[in-house]
């Protein structure tokens, strides 16, 4: 049977990780600190945003980042990316089960969280695993891979691996665990799909294939040529942008390779994000969906209903968020164009970790990031946990 739509064990647990997601966080930092970082070197200013940064996917890298820390705090960011994954897995899917009232119980969803984390390291450390990194690099960038966090320790895999191992398992953890939970449910059971979880997989899918010809086109106008050549060349760097523009935000294509026109196209890919209850974060696919269907159904004089309202509560919301964090970022740098101020805002606040130009080693700057990647990763689980203790009806989950 469907569970109840408010109250619970999952009620009770959401309440508790919240404060014990934060608590990883502090011990991480704690860590980082005082154990992690290079002997010489235990700045806690960085050390904070590299727990945060670790613990909230966001994957911004700085140097020194990650890279930077000794065995002890590689593995400490390590273990925040696997807790901040299944943080917003579980919390994020026990409001999407009650939502759309999924025939799961919360026994079942904490489950499958832990089972499809094992499996993604296992698998992904295994393809990963090769002459160019270790075991243990490996099954960092498998973490983070499915963490739609973007950090990583050694080089960027080779292009095969990027588009064969790492894009699908970002794509896999931003579909949602619900959504993943259901799919494995139609191969082995033949049930049905709900219409959340048909509206995640179709609405994902032309958002890669516009996302796609879109930034292809815009970085070839912008350099004033469109040979067949070119094109073929720029397909792989497009179709890793479009995927990485939507939170995974792994710094495999630099962005100076990357055109002013391409780089708006990938503030709307960061702004509208993955899915509920995904390891990504932004305003999630089936949010735009929802005001889409709401708005055709006001055009017709009909009741929109209260997901439409939530729906465009949350927008504002995120707007609302994206203005502070713009003008907070444009008070701590000083010269940085406006432009730039923009679009690394709006990756903080959508946990992308993608920046139009490198970022600096300065204490507001950490503590402005810091805030804006934490206020990003509470946002929309709260939205989801208010929806499903507010409505009863809902097909679709925002948030």
């Amino acid at each position: 049977m469907p569970p109840a739509i408010v109250g619970g064990f999952g009620r009770d647990l959401s309440n508790w990780l919240f404060p014990a997601f934060l608590a990883m966080i502090l011990l991480g930092f704690y860590c980082i600190w005082k154990f992690g970082s290079p002997a010489g070197n235990p700045n806690p200013v960085r050390a904070l945003f590299i727990a945060m940064n670790a613990a909230t996917l966001s994957g911004f890298n700085v140097s020194p980042g990650v890279g930077g820390l000794n065995d002890f705090g590689q593995w400490t960011a390590l273990l925040l990316i696997i807790g901040g994954s299944l943080f917003t897995m579980i919390v994020g899917g026990l409001a999407v089960i009650r939502i759309l009232r999924l025939p799961f119980t919360d026994g079942h969803l904490i489950r499958a969280a832990f089972i499809a984390q094992a499996a993604v390291l296992l698998i992904g450390t295994s393809l990963l695993w090769d002459s160019d990194r270790s075991p243990f690099q490996a099954l960092f960038l498998a973490a983070s891979s499915f963490g739609n966090c973007g950090l990583y320790i050694a080089d960027v895999p080779r292009p095969f691996l990027i588009h064969a191992v790492v894009l699908p398992l970002t794509i896999l953890g931003g579909l949602g665990l619900p959504v993943l939970m259901e799919v494995y449910r139609t191969i082995v059971l033949r049930a049905k799909l709900s219409t959340h979880s048909k509206s995640v997989i179709v609405s994902s899918a032309w958002i890669y294939v516009i996302g796609l010809i879109f930034i292809l086109l815009l970085n070839q106008a912008g350099r004033g040529f469109f040979t067949w050549d070119e094109f073929k060349s720029q397909l792989p760097s497009s179709s890793a942008l479009t995927v990485e523009s939507r939170t995974g935000g792994m710094g495999i294509i630099p962005m100076s390779d990357v055109t002013q026109p391409a780089r708006w196209l990938m503030v709307v890919l960061m702004m509208i994000g993955a899915n509920s209850a995904g390891t990504g974060s932004g305003l999630k696919a089936t949010t735009l969906v929802e005001l889409c269907r709401g708005t055709r159904k006001l055009l017709r004089g009909e009741t929109p209903g209260r997901s439409f309202a939530i729906a465009f509560v949350w927008l504002a919301v995120y707007l609302g968020l994206a203005l502070a964090a713009v003008l907070l970022l444009a008070y701590v740098s000083g010269s940085e164009p406006a432009d730039n101020i923009l679009f690394n805002a709006l990756s903080a606040l959508s946990n992308v970790g993608l920046t139009a130009s490198p970022l600096l080693d300065e204490k507001g700057l950490f503590f402005a990031y810091s805030a804006i990647i934490l206020v990003g990763r509470m946002s929309p689980l709260m939205v989801l946990w208010w929806m499903a203790d507010t409505t009863s009806d809902a097909d679709l989950a925002v948030g």
